[in-house]
């Protein structure tokens, strides 16, 4: 089951209910049990961790056999494959782009010093010829003004150069970063298919429950001034929870669908026997749902370290 680091007040909605169920479990019922755990956790933690909301994350009731499980099971396992080769092959243009970047960025540097060095090489001759002007000859001046005028062309020459260079190299840089906004892509998928993996093979061990989300590391490369910058940012998203194989016990649910609401808000496996955090469903937790002082210290654990980091 899916777990965060941090705690995150979160909202909920009721999702989707597969058709499979219409006759054992309402959109009625399962928002009545949403409301139950809610209270459960409100009265017993005296702070409210979540709430239900038509703009919350979806729960979602699923029906599928084990064949069509392990069916789903055996093409998640080959996207993965598929999108595993991707990120690698992406990751090594990623590493030969950079390298091509950084070393036009060093050729971008030795030019404009030795533009500069020119620029400033022509204003000193210019300097110390205004100071002996007046002594010139016309032949004296004609020479003068004819080298000033080749360097400044020159110069010109150079900059126009560097400007067209510092362009391509400009794009190459945007063009490298929408080939990492596309490795960060694929890691996102591949997270999310990890995770589905995971819970169908949970599923399919009659672990019934899972709170879906994925962990972002998104990468951004720039150069500004000269300097190379990379900037990366990690968050955890939760998207939702999925619920297989309900049998219509309706207290099987509340204690999954409790255990996984922990889990969208950021609460951890703990393994204490009777815990509703213990990542075996516990039969006290099914005759009735209830946080044990564990839970309890659980969930102030995350919540104060969370209070704490803010």
């Amino acid at each position: 089951m899916s777990t965060l680091a941090m705690a995150h007040y979160q909202q909920v909605k009721i999702g989707a209910i597969s058709s499979q169920y219409k006759d054992s479990l309402s959109q009625k019922q399962l928002y009545t049990l949403i409301q139950e755990i809610k209270a459960q956790f409100d009265w017993q933690l005296g702070y409210s961790v979540f709430e239900y909301s038509e703009n919350g994350l979806p729960i979602n009731i699923l029906f599928a056999n084990e064949s069509q499980r392990r069916k789903m099971l055996k093409r998640y396992e080959e996207e993965i494959v598929s999108i595993q080769k991707q990120i690698n092959l992406l990751e090594v243009q990623i590493t030969d782009e950079k390298s091509t970047i950084d070393q036009n960025q060093e050729t971008l540097n030795a030019e404009a010093n030795a533009l500069n060095q020119s620029i400033q090489n022509l204003n000193s001759y210019i300097s110390k010829t205004n100071s002996t002007v007046s002594s010139l000859s016309k032949e004296q001046y004609a020479s003068i003004k004819q080298k000033v005028d080749t360097e400044q062309s020159k110069i010109a020459q150079i900059k126009k150069r560097y400007a067209q260079n510092r362009a391509r190299h400009n794009r190459d840089l945007k063009a490298l970063n929408r080939i990492i906004s596309k490795h960060n892509s694929l890691i996102r998928q591949y997270n999310s298919l990890v995770v589905r993996i995971e819970s169908l093979s949970d599923s399919i061990m009659e672990v019934k429950g899972k709170a879906i989300g994925k962990n972002i590391t998104m990468v951004k490369t720039y150069y500004q001034n000269g300097k190379k910058i990379v900037e990366k940012e990690n968050r955890d998203e939760m998207e939702k929870i999925e619920i297989y194989g309900f049998d219509g016990n309706m207290n099987q649910l509340k204690a999954i669908l409790a255990h996984e609401i922990a889990h969208l808000v950021g609460v951890n496996h703990i393994e204490e026997k009777g815990a509703l955090m213990n990542p075996i469903l516990q039969s006290n937790q099914v005759e009735r749902m209830k946080l044990t002082p564990d839970d309890i210290n659980a969930f102030n654990q995350v919540f104060r370290s969370n209070s704490t980091k803010k």
